[in-house]
């Protein structure tokens, strides 16, 4: 997965590795995090299946080139994420 981000004269390209990605949802789905949160906020985090949010990104990294995100902002900002 790459991230794409341009302003003005400066651009950034960020690839991200879907390994970080499956990390990262491990980490957030841990009670540790929970705990973090906020009583009223924990609703939304308990609709959220992150096992099958894990095996999504391993069908989406079949579609490589796949452009999930494109915004353009007035001002000429772009972020684009793309697989």
């Amino acid at each position: 997965m790459r991230v794409y981000v341009k302003s003005g004269k400066v651009r950034f390209i960020i690839p991200i590795p879907f390994i970080f990605l499956k990390l990262g949802i491990s980490i957030f789905s841990s009670s540790f995090v929970r705990t973090h949160i906020p009583q009223k906020d924990r609703k939304y985090f308990d609709m959220i299946d992150f096992r099958q949010f894990s095996k999504c990104l391993g069908i989406l990294k079949q579609y490589k080139g796949l452009r999930i995100v494109e915004v353009r902002a007035k001002e000429g900002t772009v972020v684009v994420i793309t697989i």
